[in-house]
């Protein structure tokens, strides 16, 4: 991601790209720890509980997960040998499938330190 701003600073381009993110068959694996881990820990829990940590893994319309709760995972700080092991297989599994490259243009706000994006249709050219 790269920032270009003007010399006199009213104007900005800023260059971004985003990665296309799909998992493997190694997500089934990390699933079934995953799964182990939750049914061992709310052995004495209400139900609710598991439901917190396996949203993660639902799926829309098309019945894609949703990537960002299942990268959120990681963030968790749990020492358990199998959350380990799932963690790695998240990792392990995730394949970059495309790239986009987004180009966005912002003019200063005048008396400010703000910008606000500059609408270009180019398709409409």
């Amino acid at each position: 991601n790269i920032t270009l701003t003007s010399f006199d600073g009213r104007y900005q381009v800023r260059l971004a790209s985003s990665d296309n993110i799909a998992f493997d068959e190694r997500l089934q694996v990390a699933k079934s720890l995953i799964d182990e881990c939750i049914n061992e820990w709310a052995e004495s829990s209400r139900p609710e509980i598991k439901v917190i940590v396996q949203q993660a893994f639902n799926t829309d319309k098309e019945g894609q997960v949703n990537v960002g709760r299942i990268l959120a995972l990681q963030r968790l700080d749990i020492k358990d040998e199998r959350w380990q092991r799932a963690m790695q297989a998240i990792r392990d599994g995730v394949t970059v499938t495309g790239s986009k490259l987004y180009v966005r243009f912002y003019e200063r706000i005048k008396g400010t330190d703000e910008y606000q994006a500059i609408s270009l249709d180019i398709a409409a050219i």
